[in-house]
């Protein structure tokens, strides 16, 4: 899975808390989703074949976190062989580190 990390650098909990900053990575998390989409992959699907499902995850734990994620069985395979998720997050601007 592609990650892209965010170091704190000490800022404080109510800026990574904050409602603004949330709008903000929802923001990019769906915009790394469209990137996605317009790459028009296909995968088997019922019936034929289907546009790649991708989908967004928004959610809080000690800041705010998106993750976008290809929700199909073949979803890493996709990456692996397409590089999707790399893609769509270069294309917006993020630098993508594998773990």
């Amino acid at each position: 899975m592609a990650r892209i990390h965010v170091h704190n650098f000490n800022i404080p909990d109510k800026i990574l808390k904050s409602a603004a900053l949330r709008r903000e990575v929802d923001d990019v998390a769906e915009k790394i989703a469209d990137a996605v989409r317009s790459q028009g992959v296909r995968v088997e699907g019922v019936p034929g074949d289907i546009e790649l499902p991708v989908t967004v995850s928004e959610y809080a734990t000690d800041r705010a976190r998106a993750t976008v994620w290809i929700s199909h069985p073949s979803g890493a395979a996709v990456q692996a062989k397409n590089g999707v998720l790399t893609k769509a997050a270069s294309a917006e601007g993020h630098t993508i580190k594998g773990d």
